[in-house]
């Protein structure tokens, strides 16, 4: 019972101990800081890629407002119109007249671009098609003179809303649609 005693009070090497388990603490926060901070490179890396698909697709809807209203100024486009679009592969001659339209996709679009795409690099479809409204006062013969001068039939007009959408499929299987409503006025 003596020797027992006599070991516990012996604390040789227990500094020793004590640092070498402080050591083994850190290195398991530091592995666990690396795997954080890799995740988070991971992280920022995907948002980056979806970022990027979100803007490329919302110039699309650029795109896809000038190539309507281009294609209404020139009441559709002709061969050699198709051929001179640049960097835009029209696959309907006749957006403007469009009346509906659904999600793009690579087997149902209007346009796309770029137009050396070959099937598996980034690219945007474009999807148009649009409805015939009245404008405001136009053809409102009742209560006309109240509106004011200009107001009813003859004063009036019509407009087309489109229904533009762009779909932009990137890198990393990355893709963002957006839908923009544009009101081309008669």
């Amino acid at each position: 019972m003596r020797y027992i005693l006599h070991i516990g009070n012996n604390e040789k090497g227990s500094t020793l101990i004590i640092s070498v388990l402080i050591l083994v603490l850190l290195t398991v926060i530091g592995i666990a800081a690396t795997n954080t901070s890799t995740i988070e490179v991971l992280i920022s890396g995907n948002d980056k890629v979806h970022k990027m698909a979100f803007h490329e697709a919302d110039g699309g809807t650029e795109v896809g407002i000038e190539l309507v209203e281009q294609n209404i100024y020139m009441a559709g486009f002709s061969a050699a119109d198709l051929a001179s679009l640049g960097d835009i592969n029209a696959t309907s001659a006749s957006l403007y007249l469009n009346t509906a339209s659904g999600m793009p996709s690579d087997n149902n679009r209007d346009a796309y671009f770029p137009r050396n795409y070959g099937g598996n690099g980034p690219h945007t479809n474009l999807r148009v098609g649009g409805n015939t409204e009245l404008s405001t006062g136009s053809a409102i013969q009742m209560a006309a003179g109240y509106e004011g001068i200009g107001k009813g039939a003859g004063g009036g007009g019509g407009r087309i809303v489109y229904d533009i959408w762009s779909q932009h499929i990137g890198v990393a299987n990355s893709e963002d649609m957006i839908l923009l409503q544009w009101m081309h006025v008669m």
